[in-house]
């Protein structure tokens, strides 16, 4: 369709100055699929990060504190982080402003 653009996504910088920039798209629905899917793929390139680090004998405290979280165990790894990440969602996807 004519005038129409794709949502895109684009990564710039790096390490502490990494960001993620977002083209507008007329089409939000499609954005948010955009963002779903480049989601996914950030999660699928941790997951493969963090098998990497403790097949190279990292500990699971390193992996944590490397996630931002306090843990020992690939258990409360997991548990942290994903207490952290559910936090993040509810604050960016503003559902703490529903309650």
């Amino acid at each position: 369709m004519l005038g129409t653009t794709k949502p895109a996504l684009r990564l710039r910088g790096s390490g502490e100055h990494l960001r993620l920039r977002l083209t507008s798209s007329p089409d939000l629905l499609a954005t948010v699929h955009e963002c779903c899917r480049a989601s996914t793929a950030v999660e699928k390139a941790l997951g493969e990060s963090v098998q990497a680090a403790i097949a190279a004998g990292y500990s699971w405290a390193e992996v944590a504190q490397a996630l931002g979280v306090q843990a020992h165990t690939a258990e409360r790894v997991q548990e942290e982080y994903g207490a952290t990440h559910r936090w993040m969602q509810r604050r960016f996807w503003g559902l703490d402003r529903l309650l």
